[in-house]
């Protein structure tokens, strides 16, 4: 939840979460920080689905985003992570 009474024009956000599959949530955060007037510093992640794409257009839009664990593929069996 992001309430007025918490975020101010000119404060400094890291916004922090668990998983990211296509990033449509952490856009609207994005956006949610931006129209406060506040600025965005950047995104951690701890688990990102890569092969969905929503980090990469993330980063790729200029968000500082990084993530402990990017899955690039998940196939009945295995997980292959993304090399950094």
């Amino acid at each position: 939840m992001v309430s007025r009474e918490w975020l101010h024009a000119g404060d400094r956000v890291l916004v922090v979460d668990d998983f990211m599959a296509n990033g449509e949530a952490m856009r609207g955060l994005c956006d949610i920080v931006e129209k406060a007037g506040a600025k965005l510093v950047g995104i951690g992640c701890a688990v990102e689905k890569g092969f969905q794409g929503g980090g990469d257009r993330l980063r790729e839009a200029g968000v500082n985003l990084h993530s402990l664990a990017i899955i690039e593929r998940a196939e009945p069996g295995s997980i292959v992570f993304r090399e950094e």
